[in-house]
């Protein structure tokens, strides 16, 4: 029985006896009873009710649930660690009546504490919900495959379990009562372990690999669109690689957001000639794309703030869509996405391949020491508008600018030859002596003349 005491069960049927000692839960979550001739369970909506002493890994669990209305949802949790990493099958008993509702059942991991629902839509279907009767579940669970089917009917099939745990508890949650609970690992009724297809995997579209700035704060009110919160390019430390359906999975690798976060991704799309394509896009919750240090796109797809995209605040690269006008040659796309509500990520997909050369991560360049950084320090101004100034300082190796009629300082990332790149396509070259320095930004030219 992995683990689970064996007088817990009957050992023909391996059904659980519906007795308090046999589960752990919070008191006044679950009541034992007899209910429509059943022994069962009654629980509120306080919390989860978990199955004691049971290491469950592969095989089938089956019970018998009748929702209490009204109420949301109706679930069980499995391979369950704790309440940070689970998974989690439920029924949305808002639906019941309603034969078509994509969203009346769920599957969905727990990542760092995560309820992942919204990263996941095509892990939800139509179900046979019955009111004011018993609805039979069964889950068969085979190595990375599962199978869910609601009154006889299969209403959901996952080619491969999202959570991060293999193994783990079994629990229940949601106002229902619960009978005939049964466990039977290792019975996988021939369900492949192995993980099934991802139909978008040929698809060269998909942009899969990126490079990621870390995660900062984001206050609110605010848009990441001025000098001194777009990423210099040395900012961008680590690759990160999209998952199955091209979705780059951000709670994976940067888990919860309590406040409003902001994480930055970085590709390179090389095209064989001039080109015009659109992307598509997938994201949660709000996000920012600049191509060659021009924004072209921002938008929201807040669920809570009633700024769903379609699918119902759900990510899918049918979120949103904007025109990329790509160069010859290489083209830098930089991507912030924001998130403080459930999961965050991105999927992006070009929506045409001709005249794209290759797709890559951004390849961060090494960071250059500045030799004699002293003598680029100082003012210059343009002649005749002593008011128009720049002014540059130093500290601990880093040279950074305060822009004319501008009150913040700037860092500077240093390309070599007396150049400096301030981002959002503004550069900064010294001359020889550094007697002067010419600000290019957007095809024009600005010269400064050293004062002191």
């Amino acid at each position: 029985m992995l683990g689970i005491t064996a007088s817990a069960f009957s050992q023909s049927s391996n059904m659980l006896e519906m007795k308090a000692e046999n589960f752990d839960f919070e008191k006044g979550t679950a009541d034992f009873l007899t209910y429509k001739g059943r022994k069962s369970m009654k629980i509120s909506n306080s919390g989860q009710v978990v199955i004691k002493d049971l290491n469950f890994k592969d095989g089938t669990i089956e019970f018998d649930a009748e929702t209490i209305l009204p109420g949301f949802a109706q679930g069980v949790y499995f391979h369950r660690k704790d309440n940070n990493e689970q998974e989690m099958v439920y029924l949305r008993v808002t639906t019941i009546g309603d034969t078509l509702a994509n969203e009346a059942i769920q599957y969905t991991p727990y990542l760092d504490g995560v309820n992942m629902w919204d990263m996941y839509p095509q892990y939800q279907a139509p179900a046979p919900i019955k009111k004011e009767d018993w609805n039979h579940v069964k889950f068969v669970i085979s190595g990375h495959q599962m199978k869910v089917f609601v009154n006889e009917a299969q209403v959901l099939h996952i080619p491969k379990l999202e959570g991060r745990e293999t193994q783990g508890s079994i629990a229940f949650e949601g106002a229902s009562y619960i009978s005939n609970i049964q466990i039977k690992p290792g019975e996988t009724e021939g369900l492949s372990p192995l993980e099934g297809s991802d139909l978008t995997q040929h698809e060269s579209n998909y942009i899969r690999n990126w490079t990621v700035t870390v995660p900062a704060l984001l206050p609110e009110g605010t848009e990441p669109t001025t000098l001194l919160n777009i990423p210099k390019n040395d900012a961008f430390i680590e690759e990160i690689q999209a998952e199955r359906y091209g979705l780059v999975n951000l709670t994976r690798r940067f888990g919860q957001n309590e406040q409003r976060k902001i994480v930055w991704l970085k590709a390179t799309i090389t095209a064989k000639e001039h080109v015009k394509t659109n992307l598509q896009l997938g994201f949660s919750d709000e996000i920012w794309v600049y191509l060659n240090d021009q924004i072209t796109y921002t938008d929201k797809n807040i669920f809570r703030q009633n700024m769903k995209k379609y699918p119902k605040g759900r990510i899918s690269v049918q979120n949103g869509e904007t025109e990329l006008d790509l160069k010859q040659g290489v083209n830098e796309l930089m991507i912030g996405i924001s998130n403080d509500f459930y999961g965050w990520g991105l999927m992006a997909r070009l929506e045409d391949m001709d005249g794209i050369a290759g797709i890559a991560a951004y390849d961060t360049p090494k960071k250059m020491a500045i030799d004699n950084i002293d003598q680029f320090v100082g003012e210059y101004v343009v002649e005749g508008y002593d008011s128009y100034k720049l002014t540059f300082t130093q500290q601990a190796g880093e040279l950074t600018v305060q822009l004319p009629n501008r009150q913040e300082v700037i860092p500077l990332s240093y390309l070599g030859n007396n150049s400096f790149n301030v981002g959002l396509g503004i550069e900064l070259e010294f001359s020889s002596d550094r007697k002067k320095v010419i600000i290019k930004e957007n095809g024009f030219e600005n010269e400064f003349v050293k004062i002191n």
